[in-house]
């Protein structure tokens, strides 16, 4: 018999008659709402943004010199890991978010890659000790988002739509204006997740879940940055510094070329042609089914007070 192919539209399809925020987790009661931002195709975002999603995360080394040449305009370096820069690229399959309207579920399907950072003059150069090096969790290093894109789950554009609209406003996420083409979901044992954008295919990823893995390790994570931690790229969008939340529930194993694979083409815009020059080879796989993160507003968003003390300035 052919192996349940179950693929993100339909894991979400009861989620999409659903009306507004259905997650009930008690932690994200910890973060009310603080205000709201307009875009500019008229969505209303929540402040701080809730998502909550399962997630494939991979992370693994990339040749420094290509990197460096991403960063030439930038006041940030890569850190270094054993000589090599540490990338992360995340696959999401977001199942409850604020980006949307608020009398509906919304859904959206995501993936992105980053890396950690240092400023320039304070460069990091951290030993290569194991696979799990390349997670990197040096409270020096600050988390950097590089190229994302977006697409929607079971034909509905309006969250994607929001995501990227107000993700590229408040934060400068570097989230391409153009839908892809996106499926994720199980075969069995096994994670996938395929994207094309633009009429190409930019990655596709194949992995056994780590839950399967002889020598998993399961960790229950629940971290909080500094408010300015996160950051994106200053000449992509814009730059803001920014703070994040999380917490889930982290199934890892080492990356097995037998039974995982990934294909970047680079001929598909920045994202493919970016990683796929960078030579990102995977080392470690993350699986988790209770992801939730809160991202709150940018740093750089002064109130009335704080302006006046720290500038100066009457309002």
């Amino acid at each position: 018999m052919a192996s349940l192919v179950v693929w993100a539209s339909a894991v979400a399809a009861a989620f999409h008659v659903a009306a507004a925020w259905q997650t009930k987790d008690p932690w994200f009661d910890k973060y009310p709402e603080t205000g709201r931002y307009l875009a500019s195709d008229g969505q209303k975002m929540r402040l701080p943004l809730r998502l909550a999603s399962h997630e494939t995360v991979l992370y693994g080394a990339a040749d420094m010199a290509e990197v460096m040449k991403d960063f030439e305009e930038e006041d940030f370096t890569p850190v270094s890991v054993g000589g090599k820069a540490a990338i992360q690229v995340w696959f999401n399959n977001f199942t409850d978010t604020d980006c949307g309207p608020e009398e509906k579920q919304n859904p959206y399907l995501e993936t992105w890659f980053s890396l950690p950072v240092t400023p320039k003059s304070a460069p990091l150069d951290l030993p290569l000790e194991s696979p799990m090096s390349y997670m990197v969790a040096d409270p020096r290093a600050l988390i950097w988002v590089h190229r994302v894109i977006c697409g929607a789950a079971f034909n509905d554009p309006v969250p994607p739509m929001g995501a990227i609209s107000g993700g590229r406003e408040v934060w400068g996420f570097p989230k391409h204006n153009k839908l892809a083409n996106i499926r994720s979901g199980y075969d069995g044992n096994f994670t996938s997740f395929h994207a094309e954008h633009m009429g190409k295919p930019v990655i596709s990823m194949r992995a056994k879940l780590p839950e399967h893995t002889p020598g998993v390790v399961t960790v229950p994570q629940e971290v909080e940055t500094t408010k300015d931690q996160c950051l994106t790229p200053r000449w992509s969008v814009k730059q803001t510094r920014y703070g994040q939340a999380f917490k889930a529930t982290m199934h890892i194993s080492p990356w097995d070329p037998k039974t995982d694979s990934i294909e970047v083409n680079r001929e598909a815009g920045e994202y493919g042609e970016m990683l796929s020059r960078w030579n990102f080879q995977p080392a470690v796989k993350v699986h988790s089914t209770d992801f939730k993160i809160v991202a709150f507003k940018p740093s750089g968003w002064l109130e009335k007070n704080s302006c006046v003390r720290d500038a100066n300035i009457s309002l």
